[in-house]
């Protein structure tokens, strides 16, 4: 194995005895087990994608150019057919580049926070009205009650904010800015 006999085996297993002690050895051989199986994984499957994208297409097009020709035509039919995409989706896919699509992404997403922002003043509009609209009625039970105190308009309590900043706020400090204990 890596061209290594068994006497530098042994010596290499007793440096690695000295150096990390009998509990940690095999934890370590476990890992670099695994890392080599991975490596060894991605190699295969690296050596599978570079057979089945370069190798046999350029084979089959030096043996027969007319059957590679034909098999290219197939599949690009069959793409062509494929019911789950729809025309835009697949010629963005195949069109559009890197920058493109970033640019696009960006659009999508400022679209989108323009949208939640006007649905958020809306809802407080809508909110002040009912609010305001609360407000007439109670002046007009205070008038026909002929009560001497004033209503207290009933709002509902705000939600408390939950994250994580605002629950860092809560916690005590000391003068020297750590949490107390």
């Amino acid at each position: 194995m890596f061209g290594i006999g068994t006497t530098e085996m042994v010596i290499i297993l007793i440096f690695g005895f000295l150096l990390f002690g009998p509990d940690k050895l095999p934890g370590m051989g476990r890992t670099i087990g695994r890392m080599l199986r991975q490596f060894r994984d991605a190699q295969e499957g690296f050596t599978q994608v570079v057979q089945a994208e370069v190798v046999d297409p350029l084979s089959d097009a030096l043996n027969d150019p007319a059957e590679a020709k034909a098999k290219r035509d197939a599949v690009a039919a069959a793409a062509a057919e494929d019911a789950d995409l729809d025309e835009e989706t697949a010629a963005i896919a195949h069109k559009e580049t890197f920058a493109e699509r970033r640019e696009r992404l960006k659009a999508e997403r400022a679209a989108a926070e323009a949208a939640a922002k006007e649905a958020a003043e809306a809802e407080e509009s809508s909110a002040s009205e009912a609010a305001t609209s609360a407000e007439d009625v109670d002046s007009d039970a205070d008038i026909d009650a002929d009560s001497d105190a004033p209503a207290a308009p009933t709002v509902e309590p705000a939600k408390p904010d939950t994250s994580a900043a605002a629950l860092y706020a809560l916690t005590p400090r000391k003068e020297g800015g750590d949490a107390q204990k």
